[in-house]
């Protein structure tokens, strides 16, 4: 292990890698892909006879085919990421993304873009989901992982504070098939400069040991070794189904941010929508915040109780919807920037949960269940709450409904990590044989 001491330790290299990815991933290609909605429609002639717009309901069924590829994909995928090479399986999975972007640049018929919304599917478990917190949990100590996958999942955020607004100007000055371009050149940048350079899948392979290790190795030396329970094993306790629905309670979160604009304005109308627009900028900033302090708190005071704090968090956002909706700045704003850390429930809550209960022997296969009803109601959550809204006269109800579910989240995460407690004896190192429940 003398590597480690001739300069930095190259779990530095691996969290600038994940960084990047975050960013130029889920940060560049889904934060932006709202932006090429309109004007694809208009260019597959697409048009809503009543208003003259365009009607962009068959274009944005290239996220529907995404979310369900992924869904289809991600048990299998999970099992990958002990098998595979990291600059295997992230180089192939950056180059999918960043070959369905080249292609949406020649497609002529909406239905070809649903193959480039396939190949984002594909790579969406590597680049979008399991993958980072894979790296961050295989490179970096159990007490050290929380704040760095925090950080780096508030590269995130970048999407919404520096390419949106890009891509949008390019879009406008140069056409949707030159920002698919550029997209495309900035994703292959980001993606796979660190599959290929910066990316291996575990200190091990290069003769290192997780940076922080040595602060956490039990006393008299002995080595901390990968530890944990199977998938079979997880699939059968009380924790598992805990996390799965709070995940997918999580998940609809993004669709009650998405909506704030639209449940202001209805309330006070079309004068209100620089307000709602403000709201948005609100969560986005609740989302890096939100990401930092929870990986920080994970750290700090163990993620069941971080969790439960984040979802606490979060009703206060809905509360105030329900409250105060309406032209009411302050209230809307700090609405907004709490809605907005739910985020940080699912980009790095979920994964530090799932390691809590069951280690990281098979973390990666675990994880990857975890983000099945994710897949599933990820893209859901806008319909939910415009459809409640539809059926009782207004949008207090469907916040109301938040708030029910944020409650029920910080209830999973509660049972989870504490009935998990109750087979911690269950686990072992690899190379050991697999205890049953029993």
């Amino acid at each position: 292990m003398t590597e480690e001491k001739k300069g930095i330790h190259r779990a530095w290299l691996v969290f600038i890698g994940v960084c990047m990815m975050m960013a130029g991933g889920m940060g560049l290609v889904l934060n932006v892909m709202g932006n090429y909605f309109a004007p694809m429609a208009m260019a597959f002639g697409l048009i809503n006879p009543e208003t003259g717009g365009p009607d962009v309901t068959q274009v944005t069924l290239l996220m529907t085919v995404y979310s369900y590829v992924m869904l289809v994909w991600l048990p299998f995928c999970g099992r990958l990421f002990d098998k595979v090479d990291a600059r295997i399986l992230f180089g192939v999975s950056g180059i999918l993304i960043v070959a369905g972007l080249l292609l949406m640049t020649v497609w002529t018929e909406v239905w070809q873009i649903y193959i480039s919304g396939a190949l984002f599917g594909l790579a969406g478990p590597v680049i979008f989901l399991v993958g980072p917190s894979v790296l961050i949990n295989n490179w970096f100590a159990p007490k050290q992982a929380g704040k760095f996958l925090g950080i780096a999942s508030a590269f995130t955020g970048v999407g919404t504070f520096v390419w949106s607004p890009v891509f949008a100007g390019i879009i406008q000055s140069s056409g949707y098939k030159t920002g698919f371009m550029v997209e495309a050149v900035a994703a292959a940048v980001l993606i796979l400069i660190p599959a290929f350079f910066f990316f291996r899948t575990r200190p091990e392979d290069v003769g290192l040991k997780q940076y922080g290790i040595e602060k956490e190795e039990t006393v008299g030396g002995e080595e901390a070794k990968k530890s944990g329970v199977s998938g079979k094993f997880a699939l059968g306790t009380i924790a598992f189904w805990a996390i799965l629905i709070g995940a997918g309670l999580i998940s609809l979160g993004g669709g009650y941010k998405s909506m704030m604009p639209t449940a202001v304005q209805s309330v006070g109308g079309p004068d209100l929508a620089i307000l709602g627009a403000t709201m948005i900028s609100a969560a986005a900033v609740g989302n890096i915040l939100g990401k930092i302090t929870l990986g920080t708190l994970a750290d700090k005071i163990g993620i069941r109780n971080a969790m439960v704090g984040f979802a606490g968090v979060s009703i206060i956002g809905f509360l105030l919807m329900v409250l105060f909706m309406g032209d009411n700045q302050i209230p809307m704003l700090v609405a907004g920037f709490c809605i907005g850390t739910g985020d940080a429930m699912m980009s790095v809550g979920l994964p530090l949960v799932t390691r809590a209960c069951y280690g990281d022997r098979r973390y990666g296969e675990i994880y990857s269940y975890m983000n099945m009803p994710i897949a599933i109601l990820g893209g859901l959550g806008a319909t939910f709450v415009a459809l409640v809204a539809n059926m009782t006269g207004g949008f207090q109800t469907a916040y109301g409904c938040g708030i029910v579910f944020m409650v029920i989240v910080g209830a999973c995460m509660f049972i989870a990590v504490t009935t998990a407690k109750k087979f911690r004896d269950k686990w072992t190192v690899e190379g050991e044989p697999e205890k049953s429940r029993s």
